[in-house]
Order: structure tokens, then sequence, then C-alpha cells
């Protein structure tokens, strides 16, 4: 006789924290977790922005703005 398991069907929502951003100066952007440091976003003027995390992890070079602090979002969802 065949065995089979009924599973339930979890609905799980994509959760993310809250990251918080903060102009530092002309060109730079701090995120903030709660009351925490995760990283920053710097404009490399024309040329783009870089993002790096707050353990100091480089995450790249992009485009635009969103996309550099979408990238910093994502990393601290995952550390």
């Amino acid at each position: 006789m065949p065995m089979t398991l009924d599973r339930p069907q979890v609905d799980v929502a994509e959760t993310r924290p809250e990251v918080r951003w903060h102009p530092h100066q002309a060109g730079v952007w701090v995120a903030y977790r709660a009351d925490q440091f995760v990283g920053v976003v710097e404009e490399l003027w024309r040329r783009g922005f870089t993002a790096t995390t707050g353990l100091g992890r480089r995450l790249g070079h992009f485009s635009t703005l969103d996309d550099a602090k979408a990238a910093l979002e994502d990393a601290v969802a995952v550390e």
C-alpha cells in the first residue's frame, strides 16, 4: 500500500527588514535598520553609484541610486 503525506500549503509572505535611508552629505546615503548602521551608497559623480554593507562588503557599481539602494537592502535581508 503506497503511503502519501499531505502537507498543508503555507503562504509565506516575503519579509524584508525595514531599512531607513538618511542623506549624509551630497552624494552619500546612509542606511540603518532599527538603530544599527547597515551600509552606505555613494555617488560616483556622473558615473553611477556604489553600495557597501556595514561590514565593508562592496556590492558593486550601479547605474541608478534606486538600484544601489535595492542591492544593499537585499544584502541586509540575508545577513
